[in-house]
């Protein structure tokens, strides 16, 4: 498995590119899942406003990135949480060479892909696993959410644990808030701990060597 945690959907910015390149190639097929989504979504119609091909607000954000590496938007499915069976689910998984998770609240999306009955398929699977935000965090093997406008308080939570023994703080502007989180993290005991700004990322490779590119360090 390789891993490409983000802050955004940003890997069509030159510096993203530079370091992907090699990653991604143009005969992989993508499978989003964008599970991530908050409790106001309660349909299928709810959903497909948010990513259906035809109406989805977030359906050209992350698809047309992707076509930067030669991928065409036939090539990029769409797991859809209110239609797709857990055999369903897992078929399309198992015919995918990356799993594409969106951002939004990482905690629901656990809890979904819990009920879905897909994670220990999720944990064993081969090909490349990259998310932005959400679909960053739930990568790690615990994750923590810092305090902002939809999370009250600091916490820490358990992840899918394909990246394993570091933290990130996506979407890093070096605020207070951030910083005090990051301390408590060290505190803690979490050694190893990254930041991710809006363009750039982390990739841990098969080897699970992690190079950080564009606005992403480790601190």
């Amino acid at each position: 498995m390789i891993n490409i945690l983000l802050s955004t959907q940003c890997i069509n910015e030159d510096v993203c590119f530079e370091e992907l390149k090699n990653v991604i190639n143009e005969t992989m097929t993508v499978l989003v899942i964008p599970f991530s989504f908050g409790d106001d979504i309660k349909s299928k119609e709810d959903f497909d406003l948010l990513y259906s091909s035809r109406l989805g607000k977030y359906y050209p954000s992350i698809v047309e990135p992707f076509a930067k590496y030669g991928i065409r938007e036939e090539q990029i499915s769409f797991a859809d949480y209110f239609l797709d069976t857990q055999v369903s689910l897992k078929r399309k998984i198992e015919r995918s060479d990356i799993l594409f998770f969106t951002g939004g609240f990482p905690d629901k999306m656990i809890d979904r892909l819990l009920k879905a009955n897909v994670v220990n398929q999720i944990q064993n699977f081969e090909g490349i696993v990259m998310g932005y935000s959400a679909g960053a965090m739930i990568q790690l093997d615990t994750y923590h959410i810092t305090q902002d406008k939809d999370y009250a308080d600091f916490s820490y939570q358990t992840g899918l644990g394909v990246v394993k023994e570091i933290m990130i703080e996506v979407h890093y502007e070096n605020t207070d808030i951030q910083n005090q989180s990051i301390q408590r993290i060290v505190n803690d005991g979490y050694l190893d701990v990254y930041t991710i700004g809006e363009i750039g990322g982390i990739v841990i490779n098969q080897e699970k060597n992690i190079s950080c590119f564009g606005e992403a360090k480790k601190i």
